[in-house]
């Protein structure tokens, strides 16, 4: 079968994040059971416009707005058209339902935006984006669905989207990679994201300066890039947290392999990781950081009250935390061995319920099925 894979960033842009690690750990499998997939996306600096990864082939076209005016330029371009189009989404869709004519579809969904818009643009744009985002499902009402997390699917149902079209299969996880290692002497915290305002790590820095008053030696390491890491440098160095707050290099991000590593050694340390994000589609550093035993701290919005169970693979706080309730929460880890203890022991058998080839299967069935290709 001829696929054709829509999303917004391939596997090798620089701002790779979860969501296109999942769309990878699918397409390569997609690839090895015989398929033949083709991954359009939009372009980045020094990237070339077409490569092969993992027997993916790579079109890279355009910018963050025109890649949705060039697609369906390179769908008809092509002399054979795919049997199947995968329209992801990860705010707004690619509008296949309007010009994938003689492919069959199914639409793929990360994450409804809604509240992203409010902390990433400006008030008219937010309400432009808020009001497209909605309209933009009425030539999706006869199209399936397939998403990774029932907070999503209740997200999708809201829109308007017909229960009954949306199938939700479960993530995967590479466990040769993410495992348990040793934990730091002293109270560490992480935060693995994107540098964007809609993560809102400035206020698990604003909570370390409310824990170091008890506990002077606690650190929080921060780990991504993004435009708001300028900002968050300047609060931490006004809050004179140098010591407690730190910022990994840049480049040990999400896929770079030589500096997984890095980033692995962080997991295994790590006490907690402090993810407080608007929302997600999942969160698959918290299941990574499972894997290493790691609990997270997150904050109770779509994705996130979906990969943790809470109170026993970490804290689910409220929707919109403030940073004294994320410092709560960091003290309340700091003070309790036990709960420490037992924090490790239920990540590590959640994460065993995670595996991508178990995830596949249920993900291949799925567009088969709602594809009605046999």
């Amino acid at each position: 079968m001829d696929i054709l894979i829509l999303n917004w960033k391939d596997i090798k842009h620089p701002q790779t994040g979860g969501a296109e690690i999942i769309v990878y750990e699918l397409a390569k499998r997609l690839v090895k059971d015989g398929h033949n997939v083709t991954w359009f996306c939009r372009s980045f600096p020094q990237a070339t416009p077409e490569e092969n990864i993992d027997g993916i082939r790579i079109i890279r076209r355009g910018n963050l707005v025109t890649m949705y005016l060039l697609a369906p330029i390179f769908y008809w371009s092509e002399k054979e058209k795919p049997d199947l189009v995968i329209d992801c989404s990860n705010t707004i869709y690619w509008q296949t339902p309007l010009w994938a004519w003689r492919s069959r579809k199914v639409a793929y969904l990360n994450q409804l935006a809604k509240e992203v818009f409010w902390y990433e643009y400006p008030p008219i744009v937010s309400h432009i984006g808020w009001l497209i985002e909605r309209l933009q499902y009425l030539t999706y009402l006869n199209i399936s669905f397939l998403c990774y997390a029932n907070s999503t699917k209740q997200d999708l149902i809201s829109t308007g989207i017909p229960a009954g079209n949306i199938n939700v299969f479960p993530l995967g996880l590479d466990h040769s990679r993410y495992h348990p290692g040793a934990k730091s002497s002293t109270p560490l915290f992480i935060s693995v994201s994107r540098l964007v305002k809609m993560k809102r790590t400035d206020l698990a820095i604003r909570a370390i300066d409310i824990v170091r008053r008890s506990y002077p030696k606690v650190k929080l390491v921060i780990v991504g890039t993004g435009y708001d890491r300028s900002r968050l440098q300047k609060l931490r160095d006004n809050l004179h947290l140098e010591s407690q707050v730190e910022f990994a290099d840049e480049n040990v991000w999400f896929f770079k392999k030589n500096n997984r590593d890095i980033k692995l050694k962080l997991m295994q340390q790590a006490w907690a990781l402090i993810f407080p994000s608007v929302k997600e589609g999942w969160g698959m550093t918290v299941t990574e950081c499972a894997a290493c035993g790691t609990p997270a701290v997150v904050s109770n919005v779509t994705g996130l009250r979906d990969s943790v169970l809470n109170d026993k693979t970490g804290i689910i706080l409220s929707s919109n935390p403030s940073s004294e309730e994320i410092a709560e929460s960091m003290i309340k880890i700091i003070k309790d061995e036990k709960l420490r203890d037992a924090f490790y022991t239920n990540c590590l058998n959640w994460a065993d319920k995670f595996d991508w080839d178990k995830s596949f299967s249920r993900f291949h069935k799925l567009i088969n099925y709602v594809s009605e290709i046999k």
